[in-house]
């Protein structure tokens, strides 16, 4: 139950903490309907996985860590600069009820997953002392819960703010979104300063 408890907690707190992939999950609730967004928040269910196991490995095997979070911070930097782009380049009248390819919603949030560094320094870190703490049913529950709370928490904040979106108009809408594209720069700009200021 503790470990449960833990890994709960910490997937509520990711899933709030403002973020690349948080806001791609608002942004596609928004644009593109409740089903896009909830399929954007599944990423963390398809990318931890393979982090867990790479974080855990990694983390026996090497002392020194920094040029993987360099490249995976420099990498995600640009992919997310493109992500931004587009939703700023995005047309000026939106209406809030739109459907979507809810796959490319997917696809897109996993590739934000893999390059942004959050997910690999906390299972680096305090993920794998919790995974490596516990006996094997207590490790799966942690990772269980903390991925599991993390999907629900941001797929609820998004729904929540769609549904106050719906009473604005189309261009209001619009402008709304595109002005999703500044977090997603600042985000970007934090990532590449951090993969950089690695090696200074």
């Amino acid at each position: 139950m503790y470990f449960a408890l833990v890994g709960i907690t910490f997937g509520v707190v990711a899933g709030l903490k403002p973020g690349p992939l948080g806001v791609f999950v608002i942004h596609q609730t928004l644009s593109k309907g409740t089903y896009s967004g909830f399929m954007a928040s599944l990423a963390p269910l398809v990318t931890d996985g393979p982090i867990i196991l790479l974080a855990l490995l990694l983390s026996i095997q090497l002392s020194d860590l920094s040029w993987f979070v360099s490249v995976i911070s420099i990498s995600g930097a640009f992919y997310l600069s493109h992500i931004a782009y587009k939703i700023f380049k995005a047309p000026n009248s939106i209406n809030p009820r739109g459907a979507g390819d809810e796959e490319s919603s997917l696809v897109a949030a996993v590739k934000i997953n893999f390059l942004n560094p959050t997910p690999y320094i906390f299972w680096f870190t305090i993920g794998s002392s919790y995974i490596v703490m516990g006996s094997n049913f207590e490790a799966g529950m942690f990772i269980i819960c903390s991925i599991l709370s993390l999907c629900i928490t941001k797929f609820s904040v998004a729904f929540v703010i769609n549904k106050l979106g719906t009473r604005f108009s189309p261009k209001i809408y619009s402008n709304v979104l595109k002005s999703l594209s500044l977090p997603l720069f600042v985000f970007s700009g934090q990532l590449l300063y951090s993969g950089i200021s690695i090696w200074m």
